[in-house]
């Protein structure tokens, strides 16, 4: 992974962050709201597993990976999710939630596989560091998303969906103003591995 990697960490940190705050709000929410009962909040929960193991089998079993570019990817799942949560935090009724929930975890379902496909990419020597720095962002990104989709949930509620569309919204703007980042990124991964195929 050469270039910019530190585009990658700032990703997966980002969109581990939102997906937290994301699924800490589908439980919130089923506390803090009226008619909405512990079922359909683990439901939601499971539905969104659900979304993201399809969207992650689409992309191996079809070599989508390989034949679309990472950016477009990238840039594809961004929107996705932030339509979820747009979605999420306009309307509280139990059909919305669910197309909002499926939505959010196609997007997020969708950039991860493809962050640590890039990530692969990187030589031997420093594939162990990557991934672990990898690893280290979700890490801290998840930490960070809970704390505060906690505190914004308690002050905003349901409109804390809203708020969560800002990191993915400054990240979508950097893929579209950055492109040089994330096209040597996937330049160098796909180079990586046609090395190692011959």
């Amino acid at each position: 992974m050469q270039g910019h990697p530190v585009a990658l960490l700032w990703l997966s940190a980002t969109v581990m962050f939102v997906l937290a705050g994301f699924e800490l709000g589908i439980v919130l929410q089923g506390q803090q709201q009226a008619g909405q009962s512990s079922r359909q909040a683990a439901i939601m929960l499971a539905e969104c597993s659900l979304v993201m193991l399809g969207v992650n089998a689409l992309l191996f079993f079809t070599s989508l990976l390989e034949k679309v570019p990472a950016p477009i990817l990238i840039g594809a799942g961004l929107l996705l999710a932030i339509t979820g949560l747009a979605v999420l935090a306009v309307d509280r009724s139990v059909a919305w939630m669910y197309l909002g929930v499926s939505l959010t975890s196609a997007g997020t379902g969708l950039v991860l596989p493809v962050i640590a496909y890039l990530a692969a990419g990187s030589s031997p020597q420093k594939l162990g560091v990557v991934m672990g720095a990898l690893s280290a962002a979700a890490g801290l990104g998840q930490t960070l998303g809970s704390a505060a989709a906690g505190w914004l949930f308690g002050v905003l509620a349901h409109r804390s969906y809203g708020l969560l569309t800002l990191p993915l919204l400054v990240m979508l703007g950097l893929l579209l103003a950055r492109k040089a980042w994330w096209t040597v990124i996937a330049v160098a991964a796909n180079t990586q591995r046609s090395r190692q195929r011959t």
